[in-house]
């Protein structure tokens, strides 16, 4: 079974930063009870928050692209880089002010 497809790497991409970033928020804002609505409006609120958040969501990608690197699975890589570009320049975009 060869799942080596551009879509694929860009879902899981897209999914895994996601991922990273609530588990950022069940380390840092669980234990301190803060709702997930509250932690939400505390990013909206703060663009700067935002920009971290991403940036920290990205590094969850680390082990994604490793998995299908060793794999040798390039098309996938190519839609994770993809997904990877898209939260990068989301991430700028905020962090200037430029949205």
């Amino acid at each position: 079974m060869n799942k080596d497809h551009v879509i694929l790497g860009l879902i899981g991409g897209m999914i895994v930063p996601l991922i990273g970033i609530f588990i950022f928020y069940m380390l840092r804002y669980m234990p301190q009870h803060l709702p997930l609505g509250d932690f939400v409006y505390l990013m909206r609120s703060d663009a700067s928050n935002i920009s971290k958040m991403i940036s920290l969501g990205l590094i969850a990608a680390i082990p994604l692209i490793t998995y299908y690197k060793n794999r040798r699975r390039y098309k996938t890589l190519q839609g994770i880089f993809i997904a990877i570009l898209l939260y990068a320049s989301m991430a700028v975009i905020f962090r200037f002010h430029l949205f």
